[in-house]
């Protein structure tokens, strides 16, 4: 048998086609954007059992993947809703720039989607940045410090999976804080560290989902009020378009008192803190 130069490292590979893109392509309905994460997060989870993760030694990364990967989905969601639903953010966003292609996509009804799709929001600091700039939220220390920190090592431990094959890059050891080895160190997400792991990223969420619901009841109560395009006729079909936005139903399936936390609750509480 005679070998080329390029025979002796490996043989050469078949011929493969991905195939067609629409094969890989599913049409789906999304409930809220909260409600899309919880039900992702819940997934992740019950699927990383003890036994499945000892089985792979894989499998606890790419879970930890599938987390940051659905915080993602849900800023990029809650924050083009919350851009198409309050007029300050959209004055804030009016000379941002846009993707021609996720315009083209997309289409007119949902071209607000386009907005965050050349965004990474798998660091603190790009939520930050896009919070302030597209929505005039500011993540104040107060809430967010805690959350933002623990979601940033989750983003660092994912970039080592995605991008160099589960080894932990030196950049980001050396973010994290990790002290150093003699040999590269290999990311190693067991079940303990994976339940850890989505708990931090959905305290982040959480915690976002609520802070920006109260900012945006602030919003209707007050500051939209004082704008020449405010419309009164229209204010409690404003109120429940921000209740369908941010209300979790999933969570809320077992909530203590859930019974009381009704739309109807809500806006009349909103109404005594702002004495409207």
């Amino acid at each position: 048998m005679n070998f080329s130069i390029v025979d002796y490292v490996n043989a050469a590979p078949s011929s493969s086609s991905i195939g067609s893109i629409d094969a890989f392509l599913k049409e789906t309905q999304f409930p809220s954007p909260i409600d899309a994460y919880v039900e992702h997060s819940r997934s992740l989870l019950s699927y990383g059992t003890a036994k499945r993760l000892s089985e792979n030694q894989h499998l606890g990364g790419l879970l930890l993947l599938g987390s940051v990967s659905a915080a993602e989905a849900y800023f990029r969601s809650i924050l083009s809703v919350t851009l198409e639903s309050c007029p300050i953010c959209r004055q804030v966003a009016a000379e941002k720039q846009i993707n021609l292609g996720g315009v083209l996509w997309h289409g007119h009804a949902e071209f607000r989607r386009s907005a965050f799709e050349h965004l990474s929001f798998s660091s603190k600091a790009e939520l930050v940045k896009a919070a302030r700039g597209y929505l005039s939220f500011e993540l104040k220390d107060s809430s967010f410090k805690g959350p933002l920190e623990q979601f940033d090592i989750a983003c660092h431990l994912r970039h080592g999976i995605v991008h160099n094959g589960g080894v932990l890059p030196g950049r980001n050891a050396v973010q994290i804080e990790a002290r150093r080895y003699s040999n590269p160190v290999r990311i190693a997400v067991d079940f303990a560290l994976l339940q850890r792991t989505i708990e931090a990223v959905d305290t982040l969420v959480l915690t976002f989902n609520r802070e920006l619901f109260g900012e945006m009841c602030k919003r209707w109560a007050v500051d939209w009020r004082q704008r020449g395009d405010w419309d009164f006729s229209k204010e409690e079909k404003t109120f429940k378009r921000l209740w369908d936005t941010f209300f979790c139903k999933e969570l809320n399936k077992t909530r203590t008192g859930r019974s009381k936390l009704s739309r109807n609750r809500c806006l009349a509480e909103v109404r005594s803190e702002y004495n409207l």
